[in-house]
Formats: C-alpha cells, sequence, structure tokens
C-alpha cells in the first residue's frame, strides 16, 4: 500500500528555496576564500617585485654615479673624500637620509668586518653573505627574510674586494689619515684582493598575505551576504506572493468543494499555470454544480 499524502511529511517549497540559496551562498563563500587568499599572494608579490627593483636600480645609479663620474674627477684633482670614492659610502649616507623618509624599507652594506659598525650584519644578512661565499658563482639573491623585525622581500648582491679598496682596507697604517680619524684601526681593514667582504641589500616590505587576505575575504563575504540577503528577501516574497498564497487558496477551494460547499467561485486572475490549475478546479466545480442540480432535479 502506498502512503497518503496525509501521512507524509509537510515539505514547505519557499524553505525549500531558502534552503537551496544557503547552500548556494555557502558555496559561494567556500569557492571565494581561496581564490581571494591566491590573489592576493600575488598581487602583494608581484608590487613588492616591482618595489624591489626600483630600489635596486637606484642603488646601482647612485653606485655607478660615484665610480664614473665623482671618483675620477676626485682622483684628477688630488683629493680625498670618502663619499666620492666609494659608492658604498655613498649609499650608506643616502640610505640613511631615505630611511628618515620612507622607514619601512631597507638599504644597507653589510660586511662582518666594516668600518662603520651600523655595517654589521644582521643574522639574515649573514646567511647570506655566508651563501655568496660558499659559492662564488652566485652573483645574486632574492629572498623573503626577517630585517629589523619585520619580513621583507630582499635582494642581495656580493661586494668583493678589488686592488683599489685596499688603499682604505688594507693595511690599517696605509690607510688615509681621514679613514683611520673617523673609524680608528680597529675594524674594516686586511682585506684581500677579490675577496667577498660583505653584501649590498635592499628589502621591500612584503605585507601579511594572511592579514590582506583576511581583510579582503570579509569584505567579500559581506558583499555576498548583503546580495544573498537581498536575493533571499526577493525570492521569498515573489514565491509566496506568486505561488505560495495562491496555492493555498486553490487548495481551500479543492476542500471545500470536497466538502460539498460548491457556492463560491475560483477566480485567481492570472494568465500562467497557476490561473490554468485554478480554471480546472473552477471548470471541476462547475462540473459538480450542474451534476448536483441534475440529482436533485430528478
Amino acid at each position: 500500500m502506498t502512503a497518503s499524502s496525509s501521512t507524509l511529511p509537510r515539505r514547505s517549497v519557499v524553505r525549500r528555496f531558502n534552503l537551496a540559496l544557503g547552500l548556494l551562498y555557502l558555496l559561494c563563500v567556500a569557492v571565494a576564500t581561496p581564490v581571494i587568499y591566491v590573489a592576493t599572494e600575488r598581487q602583494v608579490n608581484e608590487q613588492a617585485d616591482r618595489e624591489l627593483k626600483l630600489l635596486v636600480d637606484m642603488v646601482q645609479s647612485i653606485q655607478g654615479y660615484v665610480g664614473e663620474h665623482l671618483r675620477p674627477f676626485l682622483m684628477e684633482k688630488g683629493l680625498f673624500y670618502s663619499p666620492g670614492f666609494s659608492g658604498i659610502v655613498a649609499t650608506s649616507l643616502i640610505a640613511e637620509k631615505f630611511a628618515a623618509l620612507q622607514p619601512s624599507y631597507y638599504i644597507k652594506n653589510a660586511s662582518d668586518n666594516p668600518l662603520n659598525p651600523k655595517n654589521q650584519p644582521q643574522t639574515f644578512e649573514k646567511e647570506l653573505l655566508e651563501r655568496f661565499r660558499n659559492d662564488r658563482r652566485v652573483e645574486a639573491l632574492r629572498e623573503v627574510g626577517d630585517l629589523n623585525g619585520q619580513m621583507m622581500l630582499v635582494a642581495a648582491a656580493p661586494k668583493a674586494s678589488a686592488k683599489g679598496c685596499l688603499k682604505c682596507h688594507g693595511d690599517p697604517a696605509k690607510a688615509p689619515e681621514e679613514i683611520r680619524t673617523q673609524w680608528g684601526e680597529t675594524t674594516g681593514y686586511h682585506y684581500k684582493n677579490d675577496e667577498v667582504v660583505g653584501l649590498s641589500v635592499v628589502g621591500v616590505p612584503l605585507a601579511d598575505v594572511q592579514a590582506v587576505a583576511l581583510e579582503r575575504s570579509l569584505i567579500a563575504i559581506g558583499m555576498l551576504t548583503a546580495l544573498f540577503t537581498v536575493i533571499f528577501l526577493s525570492i521569498n516574497i515573489l514565491v509566496r506572493r506568486s505561488l505560495v498564497s495562491p496555492m493555498l487558496t486553490i487548495a481551500e477551494a479543492a476542500r471545500e468543494i470536497s466538502q460539498g460547499r460548491m457556492d463560491k467561485p475560483l477566480d485567481l486572475g492570472r494568465n500562467d499555470e497557476v490561473g490554468d490549475l485554478a480554471h480546472s478546479i473552477e471548470l471541476l466545480r462547475r462540473s459538480f454544480v450542474q451534476a448536483m442540480k441534475r440529482f436533485s432535479g430528478r
């Protein structure tokens, strides 16, 4: 035997629509979150790459200017001025000015045997320096590391001493008086020709991908929630007005007909599938009324 309709559990059409919308909303959130994270990570890295290239080009321009213009001019005049002779010194001085304006960026010439104590390498810089010394074929490194307590995208290049460097960094007794007076004779000397003595480091801040992705995900989820709320309310109103309410009216009319109350016409005034169903019920009512009249006339 088949179960009658009265014994089956009642399932609301509106509830089914709401459930479908809820599942669609959760699916959109589940898809959007990882997509936003991947897109954010890519955008953060691309922005850091662009900024890093800009800083590297700036440092190379400074050192190129010193080497090609200032140093030859000073040597021709028989003058000595360390920022004019050394691109590293010039870069360090400019980096200090730049850091005052843009403290989140990083420019440094690091060495574990520097004249200037400020050029002592941090932990991450020591690791890069050892990699350059262990493999002289490596001309540049591009890594993510911690500098000054901040995660940065870093470009580093080794600095090898040349014969010209030994004038200031060789035997301290033969170094220019200006150098010895300013920095003393303890560190920054006894370099050997073609020895990796330090590295040039440029770093740009690397935004916290997770934090940025979380912020963007919350914004996206908020927009999705607002959108689905509007859709949810609109569909509920539409379904109740266009489907549920007319169907309840038709069901009530059919119930009255089944109970013998057939004096109330059914006319929804609609020209669609629901209207066709109402019209069929109305024809059935009329047929019953005519049949009842015929039986009553006998």
